[in-house]
């Protein structure tokens, strides 16, 4: 596929908020999910959004990689695999302005819920095998799907009540497994070929690059300034599956 000046330049800005996103602000992710698709074909497009996710994982890893709390990731990881699956199999059998508008409410729900907690000291069984179970899978469907579970994870991690480098720690090692965990998937349905990895590796740049201004956002970020803005994106992230 041949990308002019212009195309180029989009998907350098996405490899670029890649990096950001995986070691500093994770809600940012979106950002690639909606910029590679104004060059790419949107199904297509998640196939060039995978790698450069998988590029900035591995940064984010190697440098948050003692910030992980491994009890949260184990609790979804089994549910998570189970929603990859489901995706795949539904990827060629939906449409895509379904599903994205069905996803899309079902963050928008979750976040009305998770607001109303706070607002009004309500208590949910946020530390329930249930609770953990039902965020993986929606998170598994929806990143196998269009890339875009960070709005579900943001949810879930928040939760916790961990802190600002906990919650990227765990987010980076999280999807570094899924990630991988995606790519036969991707590769069995046409979306990730040699092409577009050419594309990609050529764009490392921009995500290292990303990966560094990453930092020093996310350390120049008071904590309770980190939450409301995950918050903001995880909310921004879902009503924009509606469109």
């Amino acid at each position: 596929m041949a990308f002019s000046l212009a195309a180029y330049m989009i998907l350098g800005l996405a490899a670029f908020t890649s990096g950001i996103a995986k070691t500093g602000v994770p809600g940012l992710a979106i950002l690639g999910v909606v910029l590679v698709p104004l060059v790419i074909p949107a199904k297509l497009s998640t196939g060039y959004v995978l790698p450069f996710l998988i590029f900035a994982d591995v940064l984010a890893v190697i440098y948050w990689r003692k910030a992980a709390v491994w009890r949260h990731i184990i609790a979804v990881l089994p549910s998570m695999f189970l929603g990859i699956v489901i995706g795949y199999l539904l990827m060629d059998r939906i449409d895509d302005a379904v599903y994205g508008k069905v996803l899309g409410a079902i963050v928008v729900f979750i976040l009305s819920l998770d607001w109303a907690r706070r607002r009004f000291e309500l208590s949910f069984p946020v530390d329930s095998r249930l609770f953990a179970w039902s965020m993986g899978f929606l998170a598994g469907l929806m990143t196998m799907l269009a890339n875009a579970a960070g709005p579900v994870m943001m949810i879930y991690l928040l939760a916790m009540n961990i802190s600002k480098e906990e919650f990227v720690g765990t987010n980076a090692w999280l999807y570094f497994i899924v990630n991988l965990s995606k790519v036969p998937f991707s590769i069995s349905l046409g979306l990730i070929t040699p092409d577009s990895f050419l594309v990609n590796a050529f764009m490392l740049p921009c995500v290292i690059a990303g990966g560094a201004a990453g930092v020093l956002i996310m350390r120049a970020i008071p904590d309770k300034t980190f939450t409301a803005l995950m918050r903001f994106l995880a909310f921004a992230g879902g009503v924009k599956l509606f469109f």
